[in-house]
């Protein structure tokens, strides 16, 4: 089978391997598309999570089962699946208070094990996701992405009155516009951002746009905003000046949500966040009944993500992929891989 493998720091290779086989309590999936994460950009640029080399990266997919081990019993051949790509240890602290996102050792199939990449990938029982059957295999490769934002979502106790600026029109930026329009209601979302082109995609979504300049308010007779002050900032960007305008724009008593990996220690002002009673929480990852839920909105047409999939390769288009996710001038959203052969 064909698999992309990452040798190092921008190294990564389409190559031949052997098809895996399937053990007991196991499902062998072919799969049909994988997107490219910026948890896979953070790998490809900096060599961050990955425990092996060469491995085979990827951890979002949607793709078909076409075998399954002894004790396989809730699973079938032909089922749509995804799965839940986390590994966790099972028994530190978090992992033993119903915390498996904080887990300690937590780690991901593309870092720790194969992953996605690859036209075939052997998974537990336990950690595959039937989706209905009519669901779109291209949009359900978004499923794993759209639970980290209904988990954000989740966390932040969305209202229908809540005036939210998101922070980096990012996959996760512009998902997360989704979830709150979708499944909370949310109507007034501001997202603020430098690239053009997907400030143009979050307003296609129904989000009002900024620039990505913290000088710059919006206007304050909005009803998205009071005086360019929101009740609610989330922090999609990962780097210093994402946080601080997330604290910064937020109102008093106000929440701030912290999303992103950050490849940078930085100094804040903690003192703003004192003065302003300001709650701020860090959202990490989903539970697997985020990425069920996300399946189910996807194949139900409650949420369409196919405006953020800008392009689809062939795995041995890899490199290319890659490069244009990481240009400078940020004109894609979501890249997916097309692993199946037609």
């Amino acid at each position: 089978m064909k698999a992309i493998s990452y040798y190092g720091i921008q190294n990564i290779r389409c190559e031949d391997k052997p098809v895996p086989q399937c053990g007991v309590g196991q499902v062998l999936i072919r799969i049909a598309y994988a997107g490219i994460c910026g948890s896979d950009l953070h790998i490809y640029n900096k060599g961050m999570f990955i425990q092996n080399i060469p491995e085979i990266m990827g951890h979002e997919f949607s793709g078909t089962v076409v075998g399954t081990g002894a004790g396989v019993t809730s699973i079938r051949i032909g089922d749509k699946v995804t799965a839940n790509p986390m590994v966790t240890c099972g028994e530190c602290v978090a992992c033993r208070t119903g915390f498996p996102g904080s887990c300690s050792q937590l780690g991901f199939i593309g870092e720790v094990r194969p992953g996605t990449y690859a036209q075939y990938i052997v998974l537990p029982e336990k950690d595959v996701i039937v989706a209905p059957d009519y669901v779109d295999l291209k949009q359900l490769a978004l499923a794993e992405p759209l639970a980290v934002a209904l988990n954000i979502c989740e966390k932040a106790a969305l209202k229908e009155t809540d005036r939210i600026l998101i922070i980096g029109p990012g996959p996760i930026g512009l998902l997360t516009i989704l979830a709150a329009r979708a499944v909370y209601g949310v109507k007034n979302i501001t997202v603020m951002g430098r690239s053009k082109a997907r400030l143009e995609l979050a307003a296609q979504l129904g989000a009002k746009v900024i620039t990505g300049d913290s000088s710059v308010s919006p206007d304050s007779e909005s009803s998205d905003c009071i005086d360019g002050f929101y009740d609610v900032a989330i922090e999609a960007a990962g780097n210093a000046s994402a946080f601080n305008t997330a604290v910064s724009r937020t109102l008093p008593g106000g929440r701030v949500y912290v999303v992103s990996i950050f490849e940078d220690d930085f100094i804040f002002d903690i003192n703003e966040i004192v003065a302003k009673q300001i709650s701020v929480t860090g959202c990490n990852v989903y539970c697997s009944e985020h990425i069920r839920q996300a399946a189910e909105l996807i194949a139900d047409g409650k949420v369409n993500v196919s405006l953020l999939i800008s392009a689809v390769y062939k795995p041995e288009e890899c490199e290319d992929a890659f490069r244009a996710l990481c240009s400078k001038d940020k004109k894609v959203a979501k890249i997916l891989f097309e692993m199946e052969e037609k």
